[in-house]
């Protein structure tokens, strides 16, 4: 018989990846609370899952400090507990640097930084009394500066920053931080939609639109990513980048620059 005695919160739980992390935590013995801006997506979520007593809700909009604080106060509220925060909220983007505004990069940060510090602050007090985790999703867009992904790049980036400083500041409080940081993942979307971010620019190949921005990395299914998170929590692993073999090629990259940036115009297509 599972021990459901640990508890997880999801945020940007109700689909997509998060929904399928949710899952993989319920299936290892977890309760599960999904954060989400959407009531109806909930519910539906919540139903998928299969397992009502084991799964609570939050609707809030976790860009803002009252929406995070009410995510950790609904895990409190139903289970009494938090052992594991996953930060899954973010947005990806198109484009070219040169014609990313200000609004747009701020909204990425909203979404993609700011949503990871609100949720981590307002967990970090119940996590503390159980030697919890927290796992933010990155990206290799957290590693390295592709082309043609606007202003992700810097979101995730400064996700990847916000991550090890949060680490080193809450080890000695017993709270691991870990990042993983997939490759494009498989979606049912794929190829349409960023179609709108790349088809008034010529100078942005249409093959951006795709995951990745149009890497010829193969995508990874969401499962394998969710399986990812949760070692990180379990195996308190500080840093994940999947596909494993591209952090060879990442540190590759850092010592000699010149060499990373061939490795990435190697794997990102300029071509439509």
């Amino acid at each position: 018989m599972t021990d459901r005695s640990l508890v997880v919160l999801v945020t940007g739980g109700s689909s997509g990846l998060g929904l399928v992390i949710a899952k993989t935590f319920l299936d290892a013995g977890f309760r599960v609370v999904i954060a989400g801006r959407d009531s109806s997506r909930l519910d539906a979520a919540k139903a998928s899952l299969a397992h009502d007593s084991y799964v609570a809700t939050a609707c809030c909009d976790v860009t803002e400090k009252q929406g995070a604080d009410k995510a950790i106060q609904t895990a409190i509220s139903h289970f009494s507990r938090l052992d594991v925060l996953v930060n899954c909220v973010g947005t990806s983007d198109r484009g070219l640097v040169e014609n990313l505004t200000l609004e747009r990069l701020d909204e990425l940060i909203r979404q993609n930084v700011h949503t990871a510090l609100l949720c981590s602050v307002a967990a970090i007090p119940f996590l503390e009394i159980e030697g919890g985790a927290i796992v933010n999703i990155g990206s290799l867009a957290s590693k390295v500066g592709a082309r043609y992904l606007g202003g992700y790049v810097a979101a995730k980036h400064a996700l990847a920053g916000l991550t090890q400083q949060m680490r080193l500041e809450l080890k000695p409080r017993g709270i691991h931080v870990g990042l993983v940081n997939p490759g494009p993942i498989r979606r049912d979307d794929a190829g349409s939609r960023y179609q709108s971010h790349v088809q008034h620019d010529p100078n942005v190949p249409a093959a951006a639109a795709k995951p990745g921005g149009g890497t010829t990395i193969k995508g990874l299914p969401p499962e394998t990513v969710a399986a990812a998170v949760l070692r990180c929590a379990r195996d308190r692993r500080p840093d994940m980048v999947l596909p494993r073999y591209l952090r060879l090629l990442i540190a590759v990259g850092h010592i000699s620059p010149r060499l990373g940036d061939w490795l990435l115009l190697k794997f990102t297509s300029s071509k439509g």
